[in-house]
């Protein structure tokens, strides 16, 4: 009896060894939790890749891709630190198109970003991809809207579109947008549009200062030096980078209620 009892113990205590909960490796993890994993930074937009956060160039801060367009360098953010801001410009072969006797036409995207300077690099202060003009495939007789037309000066970030269309229209000119660091943010404090109808001769420009909400109409001929300017008020104060949309229709009227 004492034999069979020893027995039975030994047997019931094997069966019962594989019903225990499981004993997991230490880890530092909470209980209840998932380890951290590097989760992929999501686009800005469809096709447009989010900058990297830093770097120590302009050259840093280029995702697969791209390439680096332009690049400059100046005191943005006024505080004796030199700043960066570059133009990056995707490079599918896809987006360049052949035209039978003319230059291929390249439509790949552009981002314009900003990076201020400090110890140890460069931190991206903000981009912006929707202020390049969209090409396509049915828009090729419209000029690349820009030609490095980027710079840095006196603290203030100029980016310069031009149009030009060799068919289809009629209106051609520059487009400028002032850009500075203002109230902890890469902003747009002026804009300057001028545009000439090629059919008529017919002038117009439009400049705008959001800081000292001054804005000024001027019409003219460009067969004519005499010139009619109207002064008025803004109350729009200075936009983000990120909020600047298409700069050929960028809608300085709605964003400027003004009062001669």
């Amino acid at each position: 009896m004492n034999n069979f009892l020893l027995v039975l113990t030994a047997v019931t205590a094997v069966s019962l060894s594989g019903c225990g909960p499981a004993v997991e490796p230490a880890t530092d993890t909470p209980a209840g939790s998932t380890p951290a994993t590097a989760a992929p930074t999501p686009d800005v937009a469809p096709g447009i890749p989010r900058l990297a956060a830093q770097g120590a160039s302009a050259s840093a801060f280029v995702p697969a891709g791209w390439r680096l367009e332009q690049a400059v360098e100046g005191d943005i953010s006024r505080d004796g630190v030199p700043d960066l801001a570059f133009v990056l410009r995707r490079t599918d072969p896809q987006k360049i198109i052949s035209r039978e006797g003319l230059p291929d036409s390249n439509i790949n995207p552009r981002i314009l970003a900003v990076a201020l300077g400090g110890e140890g690099g460069f931190r991206l202060a903000g981009q912006n991809h929707a202020l390049f003009p969209e090409r396509d495939a049915d828009m090729l007789h419209m000029d690349d809207p820009f030609d490095t037309g980027l710079s840095l000066a006196n603290g203030v970030l100029t980016l310069e579109l031009n149009l030009f269309m060799s068919m289809g229209g009629g209106s051609t000119g520059p487009y400028q947008f002032h850009f500075r660091q203002q109230d902890g943010a890469v902003k747009l404090i002026g804009y300057d549009h001028t545009n000439v109808e090629r059919m008529s001769g017919a002038t117009t420009a439009v400049s705008v200062n959001f800081l000292t909400g001054r804005r000024t109409d001027t019409t003219g001929r460009i067969d004519s030096a005499t010139e009619t300017t109207v002064a008025s008020r803004t109350t729009v104060k200075p936009l983000p980078l990120d909020q600047v949309g298409d700069g050929f229709s960028f809608e300085y009227d709605r964003l400027t209620p003004h009062t001669p």
